[in-house]
C-alpha cells in the first residue's frame, strides 16, 4: 500500500464527514452569547481545582484570570516585564534572588493588600510535598529558604543556580500564581480552594463540575494595576467535540474556541478569524522507562531502551506527511521539543525506513517487536490520536506491531508520575519555556516526576548549562544539549505546531503569542 494511501486513512475525510454531521446534529441548546460576556468553548477542564498547586498547568486557562505572577513576558520582545514584582536582582552565582514587590495590589473580596507574607506562603505551599502542579518538583530540591525582610521585599535562596527564575519557574509561563495567606489563615484550605481569591481581575462565580466555569469581574477592577478587562463575565464550557466548538462558533453560541486543523477552513469560510500563536506546542511520541537514573522510572528490558531502537523508530516516520495531512502545514518538522533559537542548528531525523530496518536489525529486533501506544485528546492536540495512527502505519512498515489505547490524560499524567509508565509508549505536546533550564529540568532531570528520559551523562550537560553564569557559553552548552538529546533520540519528535483558535464577530483585539496563550482578560471587544 502506498504511503499517500495510507495517510487517507486517518486524515481529513474521516474528520470532515464526522464534523458535518456532527454540525448538523449536535448544537448545544445554551443560548447565544450574550453581548457582556465571553464565552470559551474548551475540550476539557483537566483537574478542575482552583488554587494553582493542585494540578497541571492546563488549568491556566481559567485560573489566569484570578491569580497573577511575579513576571510576565513582553509579547512583542520575549524580555521579562515586572508583574506582580516591581523589580527583582540576582547573586553572581545565581543562587539568591531578590524580589521587590509592587505597592497597593489588591486581592479580590477586601482580602487585603498583597504582601511578602502572601508571596512566600504561596511558594511554600507550592513546593510542599502534596503538591500536584508540574514544577513544584524541581522546586522543592530547589529552594533552600524565602525570608521576607519586610513587606515589600521577598528573598529567596537555593540549593543550586538557577539564572533564569524570574522569566522561568517565578514568571506567568508557569504555575506560581500568588494566593492570600491572610484569607487561607481566614477560611482554611477546604474553603479557600472552593472560592479561590487572588489578586488578577475576576474571581470565581460558580463551577459545574465538566460543564462550566462562571468568571466574574471583581467590583473594585477599576483600579486594578494591569487589566482592564471588556466583558464582565468569562465562561468556560467543556465541549469536548471539536466539531461541536465549530458549530458553537458558526452560531454564536461559543466566542472563542481551540480548534484543530482540519476546521480552519471551515471557520474561515463562516466569515469567522482564526487567531494562531505560532510554535506553541510540539506533538511527539515520548519512551516509557527511559528515567536512567530513576531507579523506579527505569526499564532496560523495553526493546527502546537501546540508542539504535529509539532512532529507527525516528527515522521510520515521515514527518512531513504528518504536517501535511494533520497540520494544515502550519507547522514545521521538530527536532526537539520545543522552539528555541539554540536548537535550529539541529537537524531532525529524515525519513528513511531503509535505515530504521537496518538499526532495528543491528539492536537485534529484525523482525521487529510489539509496542503499544496510548494516546489521548487535549487542546492544543486534537491532533494526537490521528497522529498515534499515523506513526503506527509507519512503524508497522518496518514490521514494530503496534497496539493503540486512546486514554484520559489524568489517568496517563498519574501513571506518568507515579512510574507506572515504564512499557508502553505515548504520545504528548511539548510546550515552550520562558526558561530554557526549566524545560531541561521539567523534562530531563530524575528530579522531576514528568522527566520523560535521563541519563547520567544527559544530567552532567545539564548541571554544566544550569551553573554557567556566562551568557554566551549557556547558549553554546544548550545546543549541545539539544544535539545530544536528537542524536540519543530521546523522544520520536514530530513537529512545532501552532495553536489556533476560531473567534466569533463579537471579539476585537485579541493577542497571544508563543509563550502566553491565557490571557482570556486581554480579549477586546468588537468596535471598541
Amino acid at each position: 500500500m502506498g504511503q499517500q494511501t495510507r495517510l487517507q486513512r486517518f486524515g481529513r475525510p474521516l474528520r470532515g464527514g464526522l464534523a458535518a454531521f456532527l454540525i448538523g446534529t449536535c448544537i448545544s441548546s445554551a443560548a447565544v452569547a450574550q453581548g457582556d460576556e465571553l464565552i470559551i468553548a474548551l475540550s476539557t477542564f483537566s483537574e478542575e481545582t482552583m488554587v494553582p498547586w493542585a494540578g497541571s498547568g492546563q488549568r491556566k486557562t481559567y485560573l489566569d484570570l484570578v491569580y497573577e505572577y511575579l513576571t510576565y513576558i513582553d509579547p512583542d520582545t520575549r524580555e521579562t516585564v515586572p508583574g506582580l514584582a516591581e523589580s527583582w536582582e540576582a547573586s553572581e552565582d545565581g543562587r539568591r534572588w531578590t524580589f521587590h514587590l509592587r505597592e497597593g495590589v489588591q486581592f479580590a473580596g477586601g482580602h487585603g493588600e498583597m504582601t511578602s507574607a502572601d508571596v512566600a506562603y504561596s511558594i511554600e505551599r507550592f513546593i510542599r510535598d502534596d503538591s500536584r502542579a508540574g514544577p513544584s518538583s524541581v522546586l522543592r530540591r530547589a529552594i533552600a529558604s524565602v525570608e521576607t525582610p519586610d513587606e515589600r521585599t521577598v528573598v529567596v535562596t537555593l540549593n543550586t543556580p538557577d539564572h533564569e527564575l524570574a522569566q522561568g519557574y517565578f514568571g506567568a509561563s508557569q504555575q506560581l500564581g500568588i494566593v492570600s495567606k491572610a484569607y487561607f489563615d481566614a477560611v482554611g484550605e477546604a474553603a479557600a480552594e472552593a472560592d479561590p481569591i487572588g489578586t488578577g481581575p475576576y474571581r470565581l462565580e460558580r463551577i459545574a463540575s465538566g460543564s462550566e466555569i462562571v468568571m466574574t469581574l471583581r467590583d473594585d477592577v477599576g483600579d486594578h494595576w494591569r487589566a482592564r478587562p471588556e466583558f464582565s463575565r468569562v465562561v468556560f464550557r467543556v465541549v469536548p467535540e471539536e466539531s461541536t466548538r465549530v458549530a458553537m462558533l458558526r452560531t454564536g453560541e461559543a466566542d472563542i474556541a481551540p480548534i484543530g486543523f482540519d476546521s480552519i477552513p471551515t471557520v474561515r469560510d463562516a466569515g469567522l478569524r482564526i487567531v494562531s500563536a505560532p510554535a506553541t506546542w510540539s506533538p511527539v511520541v515520548r519512551f516509557g522507562g527511559l528515567v536512567q537514573t530513576s531507579q523506579e522510572r527505569y526499564n532496560p528490558d523495553a526493546p527502546w531502551a537501546r540508542r539504535e531502537v529509539r532512532q529507527a523508530l525516528n527515522y521510520a516516520v515521515d514527518k512531513q506527511e504528518i504536517i501535511d495531512a494533520l497540520f494544515q502545514g502550519e507547522a514545521t518538522i521538530a527536532a526537539s521539543d520545543t522552539p528555541v533559537p539554540a536548537w535550529e542548528s539541529v537537524e531532525p531525523y529524515p525519513y528513511d525506513p531503509e535505515r530504521a530496518r537496518a538499526l532495528l536489525a543491528e539492536a537485534g529486533y529484525p523482525n521487529g517487536f510489539d509496542v503499544t501506544i496510548r494516546t489521548f485528546t487535549t487542546t492544543p492536540g486534537a491532533e494526537l490520536p490521528l497522529m498515534a495512527e499515523a506513526v503506527a502505519l509507519y512503524w508497522q512498515d518496518i514490521g514494530v506491531n503496534v497496539t493503540i489505547e486512546p486514554v484520559d490524560w489524568p489517568s496517563l499524567r498519574s501513571a506518568w508520575t507515579e512510574g507506572r509508565a515504564n512499557d508502553y509508549v505515548w504520545t504528548h505536546r511539548g510546550f515552550p519555556f520562558a526558561s530554557a533550564v526549566n524545560g531541561l529540568e521539567a523534562g530531563f532531570t530524575a528530579s522531576s516526576l514528568f522527566a520523560s528520559y535521563t541519563s547520567p551523562e544527559l544530567e552532567e550537560m545539564i548541571s554544566a548549562f544550569s551553573n554557567e553564569p556566562d551568557a554566551a557559553r549557556r547558549e553554546a552548552l544548550f545546543t549541545e544539549i539539544g544535539q545530544h538529546l536528537r542524536d540519543e533520540a530521546a523522544a520520536v519528535f514530530i513537529a512545532l505546531a501552532n495553536e489556533p483558535y476560531g473567534v466569533s464577530d463579537k471579539v476585537g483585539d485579541w493577542d497571544i503569542s508563543t509563550s502566553y496563550v491565557w490571557n482570556f482578560d486581554q480579549v477586546g471587544r468588537a468596535g471598541n
